[in-house]
């Protein structure tokens, strides 16, 4: 299973994650997700992610 690296931003913020909405394929938003290296974000932040196809991932940095 592959997956893909894109830009986007931090729409909301919970206990199970953070989801996010993709700025590179309109339409996509993600499941919750963790940062990779327990980076605290917030609401609006702009981060690079990455999703498989069933649509779980990781945030990987502040862009």
């Amino acid at each position: 299973m592959g997956a893909t690296i894109e830009r986007g931003i931090i729409k909301a913020a919970g206990d199970d994650g953070y989801t996010v909405a993709s700025l590179d394929r309109e339409g996509i938003e993600s499941l919750p997700l963790s940062a990779i290296d327990e980076t605290a974000y917030t609401v609006g932040d702009t981060v690079y992610f990455f999703l498989f196809g069933d649509g779980t991932g990781k945030i990987l940095c502040a862009v």
